[in-house]
């Protein structure tokens, strides 16, 4: 099994819906052509994280009112939050405000500052979430604690990856700039909260690669002072900071597409780590 558990393919009318919009999305995209620097990775972050935790209200359930799935949304829309739909959603939301802000720049001549508006929105829509995360949990019970804890933990240790990058690679760290640093911190805390998540919480998962190099940690001698996450933790800084240093001649030629590339990187690591960080959170 290559796919993670829990995949869902939405009905007929959900798939034509997401196809059409992808479809328009892009093409517009395509047709306006909009610049993608190291600033757009950096304002895709936020946006990122609101795809986790959409996601993560359709996972969560609260008995007996609420059943997983469809989770906090109406039987209506929930299709759309499921994975991976989830993503395609996200990707046609962010495509549409991108698109709104394009216009609104080229009016107003702001066109250049753009990546910051996109990155005001996505952490106003992120707000919005985590406010509801939060209001959520009063009801049913928080736990705040470990997830916390991951996130505080996985920023000295992108700051350690991302020196000893620097020491290796300076004109890396130079080029990529906070994009790198972006694409580190969304494995890490990746890495870290999954983490903590099987060896702490006692959480399954769902996704076979990372399942297959904790359960391997798990048969270690160390398991029993270390546990099974710290390989995890350690492939995906490894992964993240040689993916960045693959990419930064790309930043160099071609922006657009070394720019597109870092915001997917990161993104593969930051939505499951804001989905894990809502779940654990509501406990």
């Amino acid at each position: 099994m290559v796919l993670p558990s829990g995949f869902v393919v939405p009905d007929v009318p959900y798939l034509v819906a997401l196809g059409l919009g992808t479809l328009l999305t892009t093409l517009l995209l395509w047709g306006l052509e909009p610049p993608v620097t190291r600033k757009h990775v950096v304002a895709f972050l936020p946006w990122t994280a609101v795809g986790g935790v959409t996601h993560a209200f359709y996972q969560i359930s609260i008995p007996p009112a609420v059943t997983t799935p469809p989770g906090l949304y109406p039987e209506g829309v929930a299709p759309l939050f499921s994975a991976p739909a989830v993503y395609v959603t996200v990707y046609i939301v962010v495509g549409i405000v991108w698109l709104l802000l394009l216009f609104v720049g080229t009016i107003s001549g702001t066109l250049d500052r753009t990546h910051l508006h996109l990155g005001i929105t996505g952490l106003g829509v992120l707000i919005v979430f985590l406010t509801a995360m939060v209001w959520q949990g009063l009801e049913i019970g928080l736990s705040p604690m470990w997830p916390i804890v991951g996130f505080i933990l996985a920023l000295p240790i992108t700051a350690a990856a991302y020196f000893v990058l620097s020491i290796k690679w300076t004109s890396v760290v130079a080029r990529t700039g906070l994009a790198g640093a972006s694409v580190v911190f969304s494995h890490v805390f990746d890495g870290v909260i999954t983490a903590i998540g099987y060896d702490v919480l006692g959480a399954s998962e769902r996704t076979p690669l990372p399942a297959m190099i904790m359960s391997f940690a798990g048969d270690l001698p160390t398991a029993p002072y270390l546990g099974a996450g710290w390989l995890f933790v350690i492939v995906k800084v490894i992964v993240a900071t040689l993916v960045v240093a693959v990419v930064a001649d790309l930043i160099d030629d071609r922006p657009a597409m070394g720019g597109l590339l870092l915001t997917f990187v990161a993104a593969v690591g930051l939505g499951p780590a804001a989905n894990n960080f809502v779940l654990f959170f509501l406990g």
